[in-house]
């Protein structure tokens, strides 16, 4: 994979992400490499459609425990987090955005609402509609090209991570709790 801009998908692979229509539309450019680790309902079909279309940009690998994702993180360029385009994603937060801003990957995010807002308020990576493999891949190379943009996002992700960290958040529900109690 070496010199090729790898976009990753790290999770279960099921009916909510329709990764299979992105695989059904992805470009064969092979200097964009996408990767999808994990399991699901619909892998097999997404395989059957790569295989179909001979895509040589495209390779699956099987789940990972928790300890080992920080390796797969860390060859990924960006992180592509999908879902449907549905109202019932509207307040929905998938948490390998998270997963992605730790490492400080920007976030190739198809996912409308509270999950877009938290994106585009810390700028930590870049929206695309959901559903529509065009876009994803058009923000994709804007991503891949611009070099400043993509190093700006990285930063802005380990930004957001620090923001969302457990740690600080329990200690800030502490001194709230602190503050009501006297």
């Amino acid at each position: 994979l070496g010199g090729k801009f790898i976009i990753g998908y790290i999770g279960t692979h099921g009916m909510t992400h329709n990764l299979e229509g992105l695989i059904s539309n992805i470009p064969t450019d092979e200097s964009l490499h996408f990767v999808f680790i994990g399991d699901g309902a619909c892998k097999s079909a997404m395989i059957a459609i790569a295989n179909e279309r001979n895509l040589k940009n495209v390779s699956f690998l099987d789940p990972v425990g928790k300890n080992e994702i920080a390796k797969y993180w860390s060859f990924i360029d960006v992180a592509l987090v999908p879902l449907r385009k549905s109202p019932t994603f509207l307040e929905v937060l998938p948490s390998k955005i998270f997963e992605a801003a730790a490492m400080g990957k920007p976030i190739l995010l198809g996912v409308d609402g509270e999950a877009r807002q938290l994106i585009e308020k810390f700028n930590a990576g870049i929206f695309f509609e959901p559903e529509n493999c065009n876009d994803m891949v058009e923000k994709a190379l804007t991503l891949k090209n611009n070099e400043s943009l993509y190093l700006e996002l990285s930063r802005n992700c380990l930004e957001m991570a620090n923001n969302f960290d457990r740690k600080v958040l329990a200690m800030k529900m502490l001194q709230l709790i602190k503050e009501d109690i006297t």
